[in-house]
Protein backbone atom coordinates (compact mmCIF):
# COMPACT_ATOMS: atom_id res chain seq x y z
CA UNK A 1 0.00 0.00 0.00
CA UNK A 2 2.73 2.75 0.54
CA UNK A 3 4.81 1.55 -2.41
CA UNK A 4 6.38 4.00 -5.29
CA UNK A 5 3.29 3.79 -8.02
CA UNK A 6 4.99 2.86 -11.43
CA UNK A 7 8.41 3.74 -10.17
CA UNK A 8 7.39 7.46 -10.09
CA UNK A 9 5.67 8.77 -7.59
CA UNK A 10 6.67 8.67 -3.48
CA UNK A 11 4.10 8.42 -1.06
CA UNK A 12 2.15 11.65 -0.18
CA UNK A 13 1.00 12.30 3.28
CA UNK A 14 -1.18 15.32 2.15
CA UNK A 15 -4.09 15.51 -0.09
CA UNK A 16 -6.28 18.49 -1.68
CA UNK A 17 -9.56 19.69 -2.97
CA UNK A 18 -8.24 22.45 -5.11
CA UNK A 19 -7.54 21.84 -8.67
CA UNK A 20 -3.79 21.78 -9.22
CA UNK A 21 -2.37 23.64 -11.96
CA UNK A 22 -2.32 22.14 -15.52
CA UNK A 23 0.52 19.77 -15.68
CA UNK A 24 1.59 17.28 -18.36
CA UNK A 25 -0.88 14.26 -18.05
CA UNK A 26 0.54 10.72 -17.72
CA UNK A 27 -1.46 7.83 -18.55
CA UNK A 28 -0.80 4.62 -16.68
CA UNK A 29 -1.84 1.41 -17.37
CA UNK A 30 -1.82 -0.30 -13.66
CA UNK A 31 -2.14 -4.62 -13.79
CA UNK A 32 -1.53 -5.03 -9.91
CA UNK A 33 -1.95 -7.98 -7.27
CA UNK A 34 -3.42 -7.18 -4.20
CA UNK A 35 -5.63 -9.15 -1.39
CA UNK A 36 -8.36 -6.53 -0.96
CA UNK A 37 -10.34 -8.01 -2.85
CA UNK A 38 -8.94 -11.70 -3.81
CA UNK A 39 -11.71 -13.78 -2.22
CA UNK A 40 -14.11 -12.69 -5.09
CA UNK A 41 -11.76 -12.54 -7.77
CA UNK A 42 -11.27 -16.29 -6.99
CA UNK A 43 -14.77 -17.25 -7.23
CA UNK A 44 -15.37 -15.70 -10.29
CA UNK A 45 -12.68 -17.59 -11.76
CA UNK A 46 -12.17 -16.98 -15.48
CA UNK A 47 -14.06 -13.72 -15.27
CA UNK A 48 -12.81 -11.08 -16.83
CA UNK A 49 -11.34 -8.54 -15.02
CA UNK A 50 -12.58 -4.78 -15.45
CA UNK A 51 -10.97 -1.79 -17.18
CA UNK A 52 -11.40 0.96 -14.93
CA UNK A 53 -11.42 4.69 -15.79
CA UNK A 54 -9.92 6.94 -13.11
CA UNK A 55 -10.20 10.80 -14.18
CA UNK A 56 -7.85 12.62 -12.04
CA UNK A 57 -4.92 14.83 -12.54
CA UNK A 58 -1.88 12.25 -12.09
CA UNK A 59 0.88 14.94 -11.27
CA UNK A 60 -1.01 16.44 -8.24
CA UNK A 61 -0.74 15.68 -4.71
CA UNK A 62 -3.80 14.06 -4.78
CA UNK A 63 -3.90 12.36 -8.21
CA UNK A 64 -0.35 11.04 -6.65
CA UNK A 65 -1.88 9.74 -3.54
CA UNK A 66 -4.68 8.33 -5.57
CA UNK A 67 -2.29 5.83 -7.82
CA UNK A 68 -0.62 4.79 -4.04
CA UNK A 69 -3.84 3.35 -3.54
CA UNK A 70 -4.57 1.68 -7.14
CA UNK A 71 -2.64 -1.60 -6.01
CA UNK A 72 -5.12 -2.52 -3.92
CA UNK A 73 -8.02 -2.49 -6.85
CA UNK A 74 -7.16 -6.45 -7.25
CA UNK A 75 -4.84 -8.73 -9.44
CA UNK A 76 -4.71 -7.84 -13.35
CA UNK A 77 -7.49 -5.03 -12.94
CA UNK A 78 -6.35 -2.35 -15.64
CA UNK A 79 -6.61 1.07 -14.26
CA UNK A 80 -6.29 3.86 -17.00
CA UNK A 81 -5.54 7.63 -15.17
CA UNK A 82 -5.89 10.54 -17.13
CA UNK A 83 -7.73 14.45 -17.08
CA UNK A 84 -8.32 14.89 -20.48
CA UNK A 85 -8.94 13.01 -23.63
CA UNK A 86 -5.77 12.69 -26.03
CA UNK A 87 -4.48 11.04 -22.69
CA UNK A 88 -7.39 8.62 -22.71
CA UNK A 89 -7.18 8.20 -26.43
CA UNK A 90 -3.43 6.81 -26.32
CA UNK A 91 -4.73 3.93 -23.88
CA UNK A 92 -5.45 0.68 -26.00
CA UNK A 93 -8.03 -0.58 -23.05
CA UNK A 94 -10.25 2.62 -23.52
CA UNK A 95 -12.66 0.68 -25.79
CA UNK A 96 -13.01 -2.04 -22.96
CA UNK A 97 -13.65 0.35 -20.05
CA UNK A 98 -16.67 -0.93 -17.98
CA UNK A 99 -16.30 1.62 -14.77
CA UNK A 100 -15.33 5.51 -15.06
CA UNK A 101 -14.48 6.85 -11.77
CA UNK A 102 -14.34 10.97 -11.76
CA UNK A 103 -12.02 11.96 -8.72
CA UNK A 104 -12.45 15.94 -8.64
CA UNK A 105 -10.71 16.19 -5.25
CA UNK A 106 -7.42 14.59 -7.17
CA UNK A 107 -8.31 17.71 -9.87
CA UNK A 108 -10.67 15.22 -11.87
CA UNK A 109 -12.19 17.17 -14.36
CA UNK A 110 -16.03 16.29 -14.47
CA UNK A 111 -16.39 17.35 -18.55
CA UNK A 112 -13.90 14.59 -19.48
CA UNK A 113 -16.83 11.88 -18.76
CA UNK A 114 -18.34 13.33 -21.81
CA UNK A 115 -15.49 13.59 -23.88
CA UNK A 116 -14.31 9.98 -23.47
CA UNK A 117 -18.37 8.46 -23.15
CA UNK A 118 -18.22 8.03 -26.96
CA UNK A 119 -15.42 5.53 -26.99
CA UNK A 120 -16.17 3.67 -23.99
CA UNK A 121 -19.22 1.38 -25.23
CA UNK A 122 -18.78 -1.46 -22.67
CA UNK A 123 -19.15 1.16 -19.27
CA UNK A 124 -21.52 -0.33 -17.12
CA UNK A 125 -21.03 2.14 -13.85
CA UNK A 126 -20.05 5.43 -12.97
CA UNK A 127 -19.03 6.15 -9.19
CA UNK A 128 -18.14 9.66 -8.09
CA UNK A 129 -15.03 9.39 -5.82
CA UNK A 130 -17.10 12.58 -4.04
CA UNK A 131 -20.47 12.74 -2.22
CA UNK A 132 -21.59 15.39 -4.38
CA UNK A 133 -22.89 14.49 -7.63
CA UNK A 134 -24.99 18.07 -8.46
CA UNK A 135 -22.23 19.16 -11.40
CA UNK A 136 -22.21 15.06 -12.48
CA UNK A 137 -25.67 13.80 -12.84
CA UNK A 138 -26.83 16.70 -15.79
CA UNK A 139 -23.77 15.08 -17.97
CA UNK A 140 -24.37 11.66 -17.37
CA UNK A 141 -28.66 12.57 -18.23
CA UNK A 142 -27.28 14.13 -22.01
CA UNK A 143 -25.43 11.25 -23.06
CA UNK A 144 -26.32 8.18 -24.62
CA UNK A 145 -27.03 5.67 -22.24
CA UNK A 146 -26.14 7.86 -19.56
CA UNK A 147 -29.78 7.84 -17.56
CA UNK A 148 -29.45 3.77 -17.59
CA UNK A 149 -25.95 3.41 -16.33
CA UNK A 150 -25.84 3.23 -12.50
CA UNK A 151 -23.83 5.95 -10.55
CA UNK A 152 -23.30 5.57 -7.23
CA UNK A 153 -21.14 8.43 -4.89
CA UNK A 154 -19.26 8.25 -1.63
CA UNK A 155 -22.06 9.10 0.44
CA UNK A 156 -22.16 8.02 4.29
CA UNK A 157 -17.89 8.05 3.80
CA UNK A 158 -17.75 11.64 5.40
CA UNK A 159 -20.97 11.72 7.76
CA UNK A 160 -18.75 11.14 11.07
CA UNK A 161 -16.70 14.25 10.38
CA UNK A 162 -19.91 16.90 9.39
CA UNK A 163 -21.45 15.59 12.33
CA UNK A 164 -18.64 16.95 14.69
CA UNK A 165 -18.50 19.85 12.52
CA UNK A 166 -21.99 20.00 13.26
CA UNK A 167 -21.56 19.84 17.41
CA UNK A 168 -18.58 22.08 17.11
CA UNK A 169 -20.59 24.45 15.19
CA UNK A 170 -23.73 24.79 17.99
CA UNK A 171 -21.12 24.51 20.98
CA UNK A 172 -19.04 27.85 19.17
CA UNK A 173 -22.38 29.52 19.68
CA UNK A 174 -23.52 28.08 22.47
CA UNK A 175 -20.49 28.33 24.60
CA UNK A 176 -20.32 31.95 23.31
CA UNK A 177 -16.26 31.01 22.33
CA UNK A 178 -16.06 34.47 20.53
CA UNK A 179 -16.88 36.34 23.73
CA UNK A 180 -14.64 34.30 25.53
CA UNK A 181 -11.63 35.36 23.42
CA UNK A 182 -12.97 38.81 23.05
CA UNK A 183 -12.50 38.96 26.86
CA UNK A 184 -8.86 37.19 27.06
CA UNK A 185 -7.92 39.89 24.36
CA UNK A 186 -9.33 42.68 26.62
CA UNK A 187 -7.90 41.25 30.15
CA UNK A 188 -11.47 40.95 30.95
CA UNK A 189 -13.14 38.98 33.76
CA UNK A 190 -16.65 38.36 32.68
CA UNK A 191 -18.85 35.63 34.69
CA UNK A 192 -21.91 35.64 32.19
CA UNK A 193 -24.40 32.45 32.19
CA UNK A 194 -23.30 29.86 30.53
CA UNK A 195 -25.48 28.06 28.11
CA UNK A 196 -25.47 24.39 27.43
CA UNK A 197 -27.06 21.77 24.83
CA UNK A 198 -28.96 19.95 27.00
CA UNK A 199 -32.99 19.93 26.38
CA UNK A 200 -32.40 22.59 23.43
CA UNK A 201 -33.86 21.69 20.16
CA UNK A 202 -31.75 20.94 17.19
CA UNK A 203 -33.99 20.85 13.53
CA UNK A 204 -32.66 19.11 10.70
CA UNK A 205 -33.55 19.72 7.08
CA UNK A 206 -32.48 16.67 5.25
CA UNK A 207 -32.39 13.50 7.31
CA UNK A 208 -30.39 11.50 5.25
CA UNK A 209 -26.20 9.52 6.25
CA UNK A 210 -25.12 13.10 7.52
CA UNK A 211 -28.25 14.61 9.52
CA UNK A 212 -28.92 11.22 10.78
CA UNK A 213 -24.86 10.74 12.55
CA UNK A 214 -25.32 14.46 13.60
CA UNK A 215 -28.59 13.60 15.42
CA UNK A 216 -27.04 10.84 17.10
CA UNK A 217 -24.26 13.18 18.45
CA UNK A 218 -27.06 15.27 19.55
CA UNK A 219 -28.70 13.06 21.46
CA UNK A 220 -25.71 12.03 23.28
CA UNK A 221 -26.02 16.02 24.39
CA UNK A 222 -29.53 15.39 25.49
CA UNK A 223 -30.91 17.22 22.89
CA UNK A 224 -34.47 17.12 21.27
CA UNK A 225 -34.19 15.97 17.87
CA UNK A 226 -36.85 17.18 15.11
CA UNK A 227 -35.98 16.73 11.24
CA UNK A 228 -37.63 18.08 7.73
CA UNK A 229 -37.16 15.32 4.84
CA UNK A 230 -38.77 13.96 1.77
CA UNK A 231 -40.92 11.22 2.52
CA UNK A 232 -41.93 8.84 4.30
CA UNK A 233 -40.95 5.26 5.43
CA UNK A 234 -37.13 5.54 5.05
CA UNK A 235 -34.31 4.36 7.29
CA UNK A 236 -33.26 6.65 10.06
CA UNK A 237 -36.89 8.00 11.20
CA UNK A 238 -36.83 6.60 14.47
CA UNK A 239 -33.95 8.49 15.38
CA UNK A 240 -35.67 11.83 16.03
CA UNK A 241 -38.68 12.53 18.40
CA UNK A 242 -40.55 14.40 15.55
CA UNK A 243 -40.74 14.21 11.74
CA UNK A 244 -41.98 16.36 9.22
CA UNK A 245 -42.51 15.22 5.56
CA UNK A 246 -42.65 17.20 2.35
CA UNK A 247 -44.83 14.41 1.18
CA UNK A 248 -47.16 15.06 3.37
CA UNK A 249 -47.04 19.00 3.00
CA UNK A 250 -46.14 19.95 -0.12
CA UNK A 251 -46.41 23.69 0.38
CA UNK A 252 -43.32 23.78 2.95
CA UNK A 253 -45.07 24.19 6.39
CA UNK A 254 -43.48 21.38 7.67
CA UNK A 255 -39.94 22.56 6.24
CA UNK A 256 -40.83 26.20 8.13
CA UNK A 257 -41.74 24.41 11.33
CA UNK A 258 -38.64 22.71 11.60
CA UNK A 259 -37.32 25.99 11.49
CA UNK A 260 -39.79 27.70 13.83
CA UNK A 261 -39.12 24.98 16.88
CA UNK A 262 -35.63 24.67 16.34
CA UNK A 263 -33.04 26.12 18.53
CA UNK A 264 -30.26 24.95 15.99
CA UNK A 265 -31.02 24.67 12.27
CA UNK A 266 -28.86 21.76 10.68
CA UNK A 267 -29.17 21.62 6.27
CA UNK A 268 -27.35 19.03 5.08
CA UNK A 269 -29.74 18.98 2.09
CA UNK A 270 -27.78 17.74 -1.34
CA UNK A 271 -27.54 19.98 -4.55
CA UNK A 272 -29.96 20.19 -7.42
CA UNK A 273 -32.56 21.64 -9.12
CA UNK A 274 -35.26 20.01 -6.27
CA UNK A 275 -33.28 21.83 -3.37
CA UNK A 276 -32.37 25.06 -5.08
CA UNK A 277 -32.71 27.92 -2.28
CA UNK A 278 -34.39 25.84 -0.47
CA UNK A 279 -33.63 27.59 2.94
CA UNK A 280 -34.45 31.49 2.37
CA UNK A 281 -36.41 34.21 3.67
CA UNK A 282 -39.44 32.51 4.68
CA UNK A 283 -37.62 30.27 6.90
CA UNK A 284 -35.00 32.47 8.03
CA UNK A 285 -38.13 34.33 9.42
CA UNK A 286 -39.50 31.21 11.16
CA UNK A 287 -36.82 31.45 12.95
CA UNK A 288 -36.22 32.34 16.82
CA UNK A 289 -34.07 35.27 17.32
CA UNK A 290 -31.54 33.91 19.13
CA UNK A 291 -31.45 30.39 16.54
CA UNK A 292 -28.69 29.12 15.04
CA UNK A 293 -28.35 28.38 11.41
CA UNK A 294 -25.82 25.47 9.81
CA UNK A 295 -25.64 24.70 6.54
CA UNK A 296 -22.94 21.53 5.43
CA UNK A 297 -24.56 20.00 2.74
CA UNK A 298 -24.28 22.21 -0.59
CA UNK A 299 -24.04 25.58 -0.45
CA UNK A 300 -26.62 26.26 -3.55
CA UNK A 301 -29.51 24.90 -0.77
CA UNK A 302 -29.43 28.32 1.04
CA UNK A 303 -29.98 31.86 -0.24
CA UNK A 304 -27.25 33.64 0.49
CA UNK A 305 -29.06 37.21 0.20
CA UNK A 306 -31.27 36.16 2.57
CA UNK A 307 -29.05 34.84 4.95
CA UNK A 308 -26.92 37.97 5.26
CA UNK A 309 -29.93 40.19 5.51
CA UNK A 310 -31.21 38.48 8.52
CA UNK A 311 -28.24 37.91 10.16
CA UNK A 312 -26.97 41.64 9.78
CA UNK A 313 -31.04 42.48 11.00
CA UNK A 314 -30.49 40.47 14.06
CA UNK A 315 -33.39 38.02 12.70
CA UNK A 316 -31.42 35.11 13.95
CA UNK A 317 -28.78 34.79 16.58
CA UNK A 318 -26.13 33.83 13.64
CA UNK A 319 -24.97 30.81 11.31
CA UNK A 320 -22.09 28.48 10.61
CA UNK A 321 -21.70 28.04 6.95
CA UNK A 322 -19.31 25.27 4.90
CA UNK A 323 -20.69 25.19 1.86
CA UNK A 324 -21.28 28.16 -0.67
CA UNK A 325 -23.12 29.15 -3.88
CA UNK A 326 -19.69 30.18 -5.17
CA UNK A 327 -16.07 28.36 -4.00
CA UNK A 328 -14.26 29.70 -3.29
CA UNK A 329 -16.14 32.28 -1.46
CA UNK A 330 -15.95 35.68 -3.10
CA UNK A 331 -13.49 38.97 -2.16
CA UNK A 332 -16.84 40.85 -2.36
CA UNK A 333 -19.16 38.44 -0.76
CA UNK A 334 -20.99 40.13 2.17
CA UNK A 335 -20.99 37.10 4.21
CA UNK A 336 -17.03 38.03 5.05
CA UNK A 337 -18.77 41.25 6.88
CA UNK A 338 -20.88 39.26 8.93
CA UNK A 339 -20.10 39.20 12.92
CA UNK A 340 -22.35 36.48 14.01
CA UNK A 341 -21.18 34.18 10.85
CA UNK A 342 -18.80 30.98 11.54
CA UNK A 343 -17.01 30.42 8.40
CA UNK A 344 -14.93 27.77 7.25
CA UNK A 345 -13.98 26.95 3.62
CA UNK A 346 -15.40 23.98 2.58
CA UNK A 347 -13.03 21.78 4.86
CA UNK A 348 -15.30 20.25 7.31
CA UNK A 349 -15.03 16.79 6.40
CA UNK A 350 -11.87 17.59 5.00
CA UNK A 351 -9.56 14.90 7.62
CA UNK A 352 -6.40 12.75 7.32
CA UNK A 353 -8.99 9.88 6.72
CA UNK A 354 -10.67 11.42 4.00
CA UNK A 355 -8.78 9.81 1.05
CA UNK A 356 -9.11 6.51 2.98
CA UNK A 357 -12.59 7.09 3.74
CA UNK A 358 -13.37 7.47 0.11
CA UNK A 359 -11.43 4.62 -1.02
CA UNK A 360 -12.67 2.33 1.19
CA UNK A 361 -16.53 2.65 0.07
CA UNK A 362 -15.01 2.39 -3.51
CA UNK A 363 -13.65 -0.86 -2.93
CA UNK A 364 -16.69 -2.14 -1.13
CA UNK A 365 -19.05 -1.64 -4.51
CA UNK A 366 -15.91 -2.84 -6.46
CA UNK A 367 -16.43 -5.98 -5.04
CA UNK A 368 -19.64 -6.51 -5.22
CA UNK A 369 -19.54 -5.34 -8.79
CA UNK A 370 -17.39 -8.06 -9.79
CA UNK A 371 -18.74 -10.75 -7.66
CA UNK A 372 -21.10 -13.41 -8.97
CA UNK A 373 -24.37 -12.98 -10.07
CA UNK A 374 -24.05 -9.28 -9.38
CA UNK A 375 -27.38 -7.95 -10.17
CA UNK A 376 -26.93 -4.56 -8.91
CA UNK A 377 -25.93 -2.01 -6.08
CA UNK A 378 -27.68 -1.65 -3.10
CA UNK A 379 -27.76 2.24 -3.43
CA UNK A 380 -27.19 4.26 -6.28
CA UNK A 381 -27.83 7.81 -6.58
CA UNK A 382 -31.32 8.92 -8.31
CA UNK A 383 -30.60 11.44 -10.93
CA UNK A 384 -34.01 12.31 -11.69
CA UNK A 385 -33.50 13.96 -7.91
CA UNK A 386 -29.68 14.61 -8.70
CA UNK A 387 -28.76 12.56 -5.21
Amino acid sequence: RRGIVAGRFKATAGFHRRHQPPLAQKAWVLPYRSTSIAATQRAAHSAAMPVIAFIADPASPNGQALQELLPEVGESTTCLVGNDLSTFKAYPQLAEVEVIVPVVFAGGNPEVVSTIWPSCPKVRWVHSMAAGVDTLVPKLMALDRGPEIPLTNAKGAFSRSLAEYGIAAMLHFNKQIPRLQDNRKRKQWDRFIMGELYGQTVGFVGFGDIGQATARLCKAFGMRVVAFRNKRGLPGDEIADQMFYAEDQPDGTGKREVFRQSDYVICSLPGGAGTLRACGQAEFAAMKPTGIFISMGRGSCVDEDALVEALQTGKIGGAALDVFDKEPLPAQSPLWECQNLLLSPHNADLTSSYMRLTWDLFLEKLKAFMSPGFSGFDQVVDKDKGY
